[in-house]
């Protein structure tokens, strides 16, 4: 999903991270893809990538703070839509209930 320095990684959504996700970020997320027409505040992106970020080949979660550092190297080599695309997605295939 995204490439940083050769290491390929993904976001990986269960119930769980969301509702961390949620706390921290003070908002509900589908309350946010729902008001911004699937396009998600900045912040609330970056909670994401950063909460679920693991390594595609190991399966090792990408500690939290690392993860962050990241996720503006990954906005600027994809896009900031590109990046909110693959994230949506994600979750959707994660979470499909949610969408239902």
């Amino acid at each position: 999903m995204f490439q940083v320095d050769d290491v390929i990684y993904t976001v990986k959504f269960n119930a769980k991270k969301i509702k961390t996700i949620e706390t921290v970020a003070k908002t509900s997320i589908m309350g946010e893809i729902a008001k911004n027409n699937g396009v998600l505040p900045y912040g609330l992106l970056e909670l994401l990538f950063s909460f679920a970020l693991v390594e595609e080949k190991t399966n090792e979660a990408v500690p939290q703070k690392k993860a962050a550092e990241m996720f503006e190297k990954v906005v600027e080599e994809n896009g900031l839509l590109t990046t909110n695309n693959a994230i949506l997605e994600k979750l959707q295939d994660d979470l499909g209930f949610l969408f239902r």
